[in-house]
Protein backbone atom coordinates (compact mmCIF):
# COMPACT_ATOMS: atom_id res chain seq x y z
CA UNK A 1 0.00 0.00 0.00
CA UNK A 2 2.74 2.44 0.91
CA UNK A 3 5.37 3.47 -1.62
CA UNK A 4 8.02 5.43 0.28
CA UNK A 5 10.97 6.91 -1.51
CA UNK A 6 13.82 6.70 0.96
CA UNK A 7 16.37 9.48 0.50
CA UNK A 8 18.75 11.50 2.55
CA UNK A 9 16.91 14.76 2.00
CA UNK A 10 19.53 17.50 2.24
CA UNK A 11 19.19 20.45 4.58
CA UNK A 12 16.98 23.23 3.32
CA UNK A 13 20.00 25.41 2.57
CA UNK A 14 21.06 22.92 -0.13
CA UNK A 15 17.66 22.79 -1.80
CA UNK A 16 17.67 26.33 -3.15
CA UNK A 17 15.02 27.34 -0.63
CA UNK A 18 17.12 29.17 1.93
CA UNK A 19 16.69 32.89 1.48
CA UNK A 20 16.30 33.45 5.18
CA UNK A 21 12.72 32.21 5.16
CA UNK A 22 13.18 28.48 5.76
CA UNK A 23 14.48 26.08 8.35
CA UNK A 24 14.86 22.34 8.99
CA UNK A 25 12.58 20.85 11.65
CA UNK A 26 12.44 17.47 13.39
CA UNK A 27 9.97 15.70 15.68
CA UNK A 28 10.34 12.51 17.70
CA UNK A 29 7.34 10.20 18.04
CA UNK A 30 6.34 8.27 21.16
CA UNK A 31 8.03 5.16 19.77
CA UNK A 32 11.25 6.99 18.94
CA UNK A 33 10.81 7.46 15.20
CA UNK A 34 12.15 10.73 13.84
CA UNK A 35 10.07 12.83 11.48
CA UNK A 36 12.09 15.34 9.50
CA UNK A 37 10.73 18.25 7.54
CA UNK A 38 10.85 21.92 6.62
CA UNK A 39 9.19 25.10 7.81
CA UNK A 40 9.04 27.79 5.12
CA UNK A 41 7.95 31.34 5.85
CA UNK A 42 5.68 33.44 3.66
CA UNK A 43 7.50 35.31 0.91
CA UNK A 44 4.94 38.12 1.05
CA UNK A 45 5.53 38.78 4.73
CA UNK A 46 6.83 42.24 5.51
CA UNK A 47 9.34 42.39 8.40
CA UNK A 48 7.76 45.53 9.81
CA UNK A 49 4.30 43.97 9.68
CA UNK A 50 3.19 42.60 13.04
CA UNK A 51 0.51 40.40 11.50
CA UNK A 52 1.54 36.74 11.51
CA UNK A 53 1.07 34.79 8.29
CA UNK A 54 -1.31 31.82 8.43
CA UNK A 55 0.14 28.32 8.15
CA UNK A 56 -0.42 25.49 5.68
CA UNK A 57 0.22 22.02 7.08
CA UNK A 58 1.12 20.04 3.96
CA UNK A 59 0.42 16.29 4.03
CA UNK A 60 1.82 14.80 0.80
CA UNK A 61 0.75 11.85 -1.31
CA UNK A 62 1.98 8.29 -1.26
CA UNK A 63 5.02 8.29 -3.53
CA UNK A 64 8.20 10.31 -3.29
CA UNK A 65 9.14 12.58 -0.41
CA UNK A 66 9.23 16.27 0.42
CA UNK A 67 12.05 17.00 -2.03
CA UNK A 68 9.57 16.53 -4.88
CA UNK A 69 7.17 19.13 -3.48
CA UNK A 70 9.49 22.13 -3.65
CA UNK A 71 7.54 23.99 -6.36
CA UNK A 72 4.25 23.41 -4.55
CA UNK A 73 5.73 24.68 -1.30
CA UNK A 74 6.92 27.82 -3.04
CA UNK A 75 3.40 28.43 -4.37
CA UNK A 76 1.98 28.49 -0.86
CA UNK A 77 4.61 30.93 0.38
CA UNK A 78 4.04 33.24 -2.58
CA UNK A 79 0.33 33.23 -1.72
CA UNK A 80 1.12 34.57 1.75
CA UNK A 81 1.23 31.39 3.82
CA UNK A 82 3.91 29.79 5.94
CA UNK A 83 4.23 26.06 5.15
CA UNK A 84 5.14 23.11 7.37
CA UNK A 85 5.83 19.72 5.77
CA UNK A 86 7.15 16.46 7.23
CA UNK A 87 7.99 13.22 5.51
CA UNK A 88 5.96 10.29 6.80
CA UNK A 89 7.67 7.48 8.69
CA UNK A 90 9.93 5.58 6.30
CA UNK A 91 9.77 8.34 3.66
CA UNK A 92 12.67 10.59 2.78
CA UNK A 93 14.96 10.78 5.78
CA UNK A 94 12.26 10.08 8.39
CA UNK A 95 12.72 6.84 10.31
CA UNK A 96 10.20 4.11 11.16
CA UNK A 97 7.60 2.26 9.09
CA UNK A 98 4.30 3.62 7.73
CA UNK A 99 0.89 2.33 8.76
CA UNK A 100 -2.52 3.91 9.26
CA UNK A 101 -2.09 3.95 13.04
CA UNK A 102 1.42 5.41 12.82
CA UNK A 103 0.61 8.13 10.26
CA UNK A 104 -2.58 9.08 12.10
CA UNK A 105 -0.66 9.51 15.35
CA UNK A 106 1.99 11.54 13.53
CA UNK A 107 -0.65 13.85 12.02
CA UNK A 108 -1.81 14.80 15.51
CA UNK A 109 1.79 15.23 16.62
CA UNK A 110 2.46 17.64 13.75
CA UNK A 111 -0.78 19.52 14.50
CA UNK A 112 0.15 19.90 18.16
CA UNK A 113 3.65 21.04 17.21
CA UNK A 114 2.26 23.76 14.93
CA UNK A 115 -0.25 24.89 17.54
CA UNK A 116 1.64 24.55 20.83
CA UNK A 117 5.31 24.94 19.88
CA UNK A 118 5.17 27.21 16.85
CA UNK A 119 2.19 29.10 18.36
CA UNK A 120 -0.07 29.26 15.31
CA UNK A 121 -3.70 29.79 16.32
CA UNK A 122 -5.97 26.93 15.20
CA UNK A 123 -8.17 29.13 13.01
CA UNK A 124 -5.07 30.32 11.13
CA UNK A 125 -3.97 26.82 10.15
CA UNK A 126 -4.98 25.31 6.79
CA UNK A 127 -4.68 21.55 6.39
CA UNK A 128 -3.70 20.49 2.87
CA UNK A 129 -3.82 16.80 1.96
CA UNK A 130 -3.06 15.34 -1.44
CA UNK A 131 -4.06 11.72 -2.23
CA UNK A 132 -2.92 9.65 0.78
CA UNK A 133 -2.39 12.96 2.59
CA UNK A 134 -6.13 13.58 2.46
CA UNK A 135 -6.68 10.38 4.42
CA UNK A 136 -3.96 11.41 6.87
CA UNK A 137 -5.62 14.80 7.38
CA UNK A 138 -9.06 13.29 7.98
CA UNK A 139 -7.63 10.71 10.39
CA UNK A 140 -7.55 13.52 12.95
CA UNK A 141 -11.33 13.21 13.02
CA UNK A 142 -11.37 9.50 13.87
CA UNK A 143 -13.80 8.27 16.51
CA UNK A 144 -10.97 7.81 18.99
CA UNK A 145 -10.07 11.51 18.93
CA UNK A 146 -12.61 13.18 21.20
CA UNK A 147 -11.00 16.61 20.76
CA UNK A 148 -10.32 17.02 17.03
CA UNK A 149 -8.66 20.12 15.54
CA UNK A 150 -10.57 23.23 14.56
CA UNK A 151 -8.49 24.59 11.66
CA UNK A 152 -9.39 27.50 9.45
CA UNK A 153 -9.92 25.20 6.45
CA UNK A 154 -9.21 21.78 4.96
CA UNK A 155 -8.11 21.46 1.33
CA UNK A 156 -8.25 17.93 -0.10
CA UNK A 157 -6.77 17.14 -3.50
CA UNK A 158 -7.12 13.87 -5.45
CA UNK A 159 -7.97 11.90 -2.33
CA UNK A 160 -10.10 8.82 -1.71
CA UNK A 161 -13.35 8.05 0.08
CA UNK A 162 -11.69 5.01 1.62
CA UNK A 163 -8.78 2.76 0.78
CA UNK A 164 -11.17 -0.18 0.60
CA UNK A 165 -13.18 1.47 -2.19
CA UNK A 166 -10.00 2.50 -4.02
CA UNK A 167 -8.63 -1.04 -4.03
CA UNK A 168 -12.00 -2.41 -5.16
CA UNK A 169 -12.02 0.01 -8.10
CA UNK A 170 -8.42 -0.71 -9.11
CA UNK A 171 -8.75 -4.52 -8.80
CA UNK A 172 -12.41 -5.36 -9.42
CA UNK A 173 -11.72 -9.03 -10.22
CA UNK A 174 -9.67 -9.75 -7.11
CA UNK A 175 -10.70 -9.69 -3.42
CA UNK A 176 -7.72 -7.60 -2.32
CA UNK A 177 -10.02 -5.32 -0.31
CA UNK A 178 -10.57 -8.14 2.17
CA UNK A 179 -6.82 -8.37 2.80
CA UNK A 180 -6.33 -4.73 3.74
CA UNK A 181 -4.96 -3.97 7.19
CA UNK A 182 -5.35 -0.20 6.76
CA UNK A 183 -8.76 0.98 5.59
CA UNK A 184 -8.51 4.80 5.87
CA UNK A 185 -12.30 5.40 6.12
CA UNK A 186 -12.28 9.08 5.14
CA UNK A 187 -15.93 8.98 4.08
CA UNK A 188 -16.86 8.39 7.72
CA UNK A 189 -14.40 10.83 9.23
CA UNK A 190 -15.29 13.82 7.07
CA UNK A 191 -18.74 13.89 8.67
CA UNK A 192 -17.17 14.99 11.97
CA UNK A 193 -15.33 17.98 10.51
CA UNK A 194 -16.83 21.36 11.41
CA UNK A 195 -14.34 23.53 9.52
CA UNK A 196 -14.78 24.63 5.88
CA UNK A 197 -13.59 22.01 3.36
CA UNK A 198 -12.57 22.42 -0.27
CA UNK A 199 -12.34 19.21 -2.34
CA UNK A 200 -10.42 19.28 -5.64
CA UNK A 201 -10.42 16.34 -8.04
CA UNK A 202 -9.50 15.87 -11.68
CA UNK A 203 -11.86 14.33 -14.20
CA UNK A 204 -9.02 12.21 -15.62
CA UNK A 205 -7.65 10.86 -12.35
CA UNK A 206 -6.25 7.45 -13.22
CA UNK A 207 -5.75 6.30 -9.62
CA UNK A 208 -8.85 7.45 -7.74
CA UNK A 209 -12.14 8.05 -9.58
CA UNK A 210 -13.72 11.46 -9.26
CA UNK A 211 -16.79 9.84 -7.69
CA UNK A 212 -14.76 9.50 -4.49
CA UNK A 213 -14.39 13.28 -4.25
CA UNK A 214 -18.05 13.87 -4.98
CA UNK A 215 -18.99 11.37 -2.29
CA UNK A 216 -16.67 13.01 0.25
CA UNK A 217 -18.09 16.47 -0.45
CA UNK A 218 -21.65 15.16 -0.25
CA UNK A 219 -21.03 13.78 3.24
CA UNK A 220 -20.32 17.20 4.75
CA UNK A 221 -22.44 20.31 4.81
CA UNK A 222 -19.21 22.27 5.22
CA UNK A 223 -17.62 20.94 2.00
CA UNK A 224 -17.41 22.45 -1.47
CA UNK A 225 -16.44 20.35 -4.48
CA UNK A 226 -14.34 21.79 -7.34
CA UNK A 227 -14.00 19.69 -10.47
CA UNK A 228 -10.72 20.02 -12.37
CA UNK A 229 -11.34 19.37 -16.10
CA UNK A 230 -8.76 16.99 -17.60
CA UNK A 231 -6.92 16.90 -14.27
CA UNK A 232 -4.84 13.80 -13.54
CA UNK A 233 -4.09 12.21 -10.17
CA UNK A 234 -0.74 13.90 -9.54
CA UNK A 235 -1.84 17.31 -10.74
CA UNK A 236 -2.38 20.09 -8.23
CA UNK A 237 -4.65 22.70 -9.90
CA UNK A 238 -2.48 25.68 -9.00
CA UNK A 239 -4.57 28.33 -10.73
CA UNK A 240 -7.72 27.29 -8.89
CA UNK A 241 -5.77 26.69 -5.70
CA UNK A 242 -4.33 30.22 -5.83
CA UNK A 243 -7.86 31.60 -6.05
CA UNK A 244 -8.90 29.64 -2.97
CA UNK A 245 -5.78 30.64 -1.04
CA UNK A 246 -6.26 34.29 -1.90
CA UNK A 247 -9.85 34.12 -0.66
CA UNK A 248 -8.73 32.34 2.52
CA UNK A 249 -5.98 34.88 3.12
CA UNK A 250 -8.63 37.61 3.14
CA UNK A 251 -11.03 35.90 5.56
CA UNK A 252 -8.72 34.12 8.01
CA UNK A 253 -8.72 36.26 11.16
CA UNK A 254 -5.64 38.38 11.68
CA UNK A 255 -3.55 37.92 14.81
CA UNK A 256 -0.76 40.22 15.80
CA UNK A 257 1.28 37.58 17.65
CA UNK A 258 4.13 36.29 15.53
CA UNK A 259 4.70 32.52 15.68
CA UNK A 260 7.70 31.27 17.59
CA UNK A 261 9.97 29.05 15.51
CA UNK A 262 12.05 26.25 16.98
Amino acid sequence: MYQPTVAGNPPIVEMGLDDGLGQDVELTTDCGSRLRGWLLKSRSAVPQDDTAAPLVLYFPGNAGNRSGRINDLREFTVCGFDVLIFDYRGYGDSTGSPSEAALSADALLVWQYARDTLNYEEDRIVLFGESLGGGVVLSMWSESNVNPPQPGCLILNSTFASMTQTVSWQYPMFPFRYLLLDHWPSIERIRRVRSPIVVFHGTDDEMIPIEHARALAAESQHARFIEVPDGSHNEIPMMKLREELKALRNVIPAHAKRPTTQ
